[in-house]
């Protein structure tokens, strides 16, 4: 799926710069479907936690602010930070992967 998506956007790349794109890889070998499959579910379920984070860390900095705890203000705002690092680690990781795959 990523990679049919990376082969799109190699073709349209191709297309604006005249070049020629190389056929892609033979399919996987049969099983692979399942093991995609998995690993979405996987994506996703770590998507719904950086988003369950980052909900949780808005109430955090709010009520910290609101009850003049500062401790649990700044810690709000850490985990605020770091689920969206996460996220971003998160979309990224797949086309990181394939893209360095392919180098070798």
């Amino acid at each position: 799926m990523i990679a049919t998506a990376i082969h799109e956007v190699a073709a349209q790349w191709a297309v604006h710069a005249g070049g020629v794109v190389p056929d892609p890889a033979p399919a996987p070998p049969d099983g692979s479907n399942a093991l995609v499959t998995l690993l979405s579910w996987v994506k996703w379920g770590a998507l719904v936690c950086c988003a369950g984070a980052a909900v949780t860390a808005g109430g955090m900095i709010a009520l910290g602010n609101t009850s003049r705890r500062a401790e649990m203000a700044e810690r709000g705002k850490v985990t605020l930070i770091c689920s969206v690092i996460g996220a971003v680690v998160i979309a990224v990781a797949g086309t990181l992967i394939t893209s360095s795959y392919g180098l070798g």
